[in-house]
């Protein structure tokens, strides 16, 4: 009896086809590209999941609605409104699907509704977060700055009483920052950038005890190679730099 040509028989050691191969190949980018580009990585910003996580029984969200999803990231940026006293106060969060070693965890990060608009309303054509504050980079500005902020008052201060449901890497006085646009060279080895920043050191005009008692800034800060050259740090005009910079 003539064996089939194509796929191996049961107990056969011939290799697969070439059609066999592009099948399963299709068939793993199309699991990777539905696993990638779907929302089904991150629950939505008005599941019950996710309200119940982020609100923790406390209190109601309403007008719960998306900022942006990120999918190469596998990160959510939500808005919603909280009541307090009977005002609508502003309220945002973050969702991203963390990959472990073993398994995946979702993690919640509160964050100032200003700066999840900023962030995830210019995202990039990959999915991911517009490439702003370059050649530096975000975390690097970040770093920077609070090098410079523990210059300027001799020890890091932390803010581990805001009346506010924030993540613990949020306490600094400067709690995040988004690059409004790319970096600009303004002299050999010096860039300028416009920055958005979090604020946890200044009195939120607001008086919320549910949103974080911080406000938003929008400044151009200015920042050259450390002494090693290996990273950067804020230039000697930074707390000028910081007084300038006004709040939104």
């Amino acid at each position: 009896m003539k064996t089939p040509t194509g796929l191996a028989a049961p107990g056969n050691d011939a290799p697969l086809s070439p059609l066999a191969w592009l099948t399963l190949a299709l068939l793993l980018v199309a699991g990777l590209a539905w696993y990638w580009f779907s929302s089904y990585a991150v629950p939505r910003c008005d599941s019950k999941q996710t309200v119940d996580s982020v609100t923790d029984g406390k209190y109601s969200l309403d007008n719960i609605k998306q900022a942006g999803y990120s999918w190469s990231q596998k990160t959510r940026g939500c808005l919603a409104t909280v009541s307090q006293d009977g005002q609508p106060l502003q309220f945002a969060w973050t969702i991203t699907r963390v990959e472990g070693r073993r398994r995946s965890r979702l993690e919640y990060d509160h964050a100032h509704p200003g700066m999840v608009q900023a962030r995830f309303g210019h995202l990039a054509w990959h999915g991911g977060f517009a490439s702003q504050g370059q050649p530096i980079g975000r975390e690097a500005l970040l770093t920077a700055m609070l090098a410079g902020m523990d210059g300027l008052r001799g020890k890091p201060l932390f803010h581990i009483r805001l009346e506010a449901i924030l993540s613990p890497q949020h306490y600094r006085e400067i709690g995040d920052i988004e690059a409004l646009e790319p970096c600009r060279e303004v002299s050999p080895g010096v860039f300028s950038c416009r920055l958005l920043l979090t604020r946890n050191d200044i009195a939120s005009p607001a008086g919320s005890t549910v949103l974080a008692t911080s406000v938003l800034q929008q400044g151009d800060f200015t920042f050259q190679r450390n002494a090693a050259g290996k990273g950067w740090s804020v230039t000697p005009q930074f707390k000028e730099e910081l007084d300038q910079a006004r709040i939104q």
